[in-house]
């Protein structure tokens, strides 16, 4: 899709130059996600302690059933029931992190009765190794620490699959996660700290697992490296805190540089932008502008460009400007009547508003494919499974078409009987 020598992007680009590439910004959230999960192999196997934990239980229903219903049922119903780890979607690990961790203190009441009460030696087995997982330090600390990452994340994902978004807002929410991620990496007492609130909370030893270190032959004149770091707390901040909160760093920055080029290229059209740089700058990055895409934008764009950010400077606010996005800049011009005296400029702002955040509302139409084709439907036409899918894409406009008046109508076309007393 991407590739840029046979790609289907290199593909378009040769019959339309000036068209712009993004990928979707929700996907590459869910990669950022993923190989910040895969950055350490503690924290591979803290996801894979998440999954065993839903999967021992979701396998059985009686298990399924004691930690779902309990003692008390009534209370039980409402909370929270553990979730399953999806690579794919979005929100999965977040969800699966937040009811594990909402429930954690009924999985460990589960996990001990069922090393009293089972007669199953597996079963006892597998309860015995994941409660003793579940209350390490390691895993609480980490389970706390992707809280907060995923909760600022999870956010972000939320609003960027909002049909409304513009690349220049979803590059803002990028832009503050990124600030706040940057923050947890100098509060890493703090974690430990909440970490030992929620162990005492569940009444767990806040201990880490003391393994037997494994050390190289020391010769004569050499010196001792591997005896650096004795505290396992300061290995786990070294080892695996740093390498998650970096990779998540470094992944956000990577993965959404396209997204910056393009801002990069329409900066010019941010009214706050426009106000504040320098008229040399602002005549370079327009001549720029014009360049890349002479096909949709006159020469006159600069002549406009100097006379909307009078305008803008007359009429306007400083805090007003900060505020305004391109988008309420073309909304402004259209309510105004002033895209007769800025062609150009408007334009470019809808250049800029097709260009896609997102394709899940497009993947969302596709997935609903399997709901329309069902066994009823099997052998249904193309053409009629098209106009099926062309109505639950546009559903918005379908739930306003009025179907009583279509069906009278379509009856009345189609009666044969005819009135003859008239």
């Amino acid at each position: 899709m991407s590739g840029a020598n046979s790609g289907v992007q290199k593909r378009i680009l040769e019959i339309i130059p000036n068209a712009t590439f993004v990928h979707c910004c929700s996907h590459n959230l869910n990669l950022v996600i993923s190989d910040a999960a895969k950055s350490t192999r503690e924290i591979s196997s803290f996801f894979e302690t998440v999954q065993d934990v839903y999967n021992f239980f979701s396998s059985s229903a009686p298990r399924w059933s004691q930690l779902a219903l309990g003692e008390e049922e009534s209370v039980k119903l409402r909370k929270r029931t553990l979730k399953k780890m999806c690579a794919t979607r979005w929100e999965a690990r977040h969800n699966a992190l937040f009811s594990l961790k909402q429930r954690f203190v009924d999985v460990l009441k589960a996990f001990t009765k069922i090393q009293l009460t089972s007669t199953k030696k597996d079963e006892i087995n597998i309860a015995t190794a994941l409660k003793k997982k579940l209350e390490s330090a390691e895993f609480v600390l980490l389970l706390c620490v992707w809280e907060k990452i995923l909760k600022s994340l999870f956010v972000v994902s939320k609003i960027l699959q909002s049909i409304n978004i513009d690349l220049q807002q979803a590059f803002e929410l990028l832009k503050n996660a990124h600030a706040d991620i940057l923050k947890f990496r100098d509060e890493f007492n703090i974690f430990v700290e909440n970490s030992k609130t929620v162990c005492k909370l569940w009444s767990i030893p806040f201990k880490f697992l003391n393994k037997r270190q494994r050390f190289a032959t020391k010769f004569y004149d050499e010196f001792d490296t591997d005896r650096s770091l004795t505290v396992t707390e300061d290995n786990f901040k070294v080892a695996i805190f740093y390498p998650l909160i970096d990779t998540t760093l470094q992944k956000l920055k990577e993965r959404f540089v396209g997204m910056q080029t393009i801002n990069d290229n329409f900066s010019i059209l941010i009214p706050y932008t426009m106000t504040t740089i320098p008229e040399g700058e602002l005549i370079k990055f327009a001549y720029d502008f014009i360049n890349k895409y002479s096909d949709d934008i006159n020469s006159d764009f600069t002549r406009q460009i100097l006379s909307l950010k009078n305008f803008l400077i007359s009429n306007f606010k400083c805090e007003d400007l900060k505020k305004m996005t391109i988008q309420k800049l073309a909304e402004y011009i259209i309510s105004n009547d002033l895209s007769i005296i800025f062609p150009d400029i408007f334009t470019s702002c809808c250049i800029f508003m097709t260009i896609p955040v997102t394709s899940a509302s497009a993947e969302r139409s596709f997935s609903k494919l399997k709901l329309i084709k069902n066994y009823l439907r099997n052998t249904t036409s193309q053409d009629r499974l098209t106009n099926i899918a062309l109505l639950n894409i546009e559903r918005l406009h379908t739930s306003r078409i009025d179907v009583d008046s279509i069906i009278n109508n379509f009856a009345n076309l189609k009666a044969r009987k005819k009135n003859f007393l008239k």
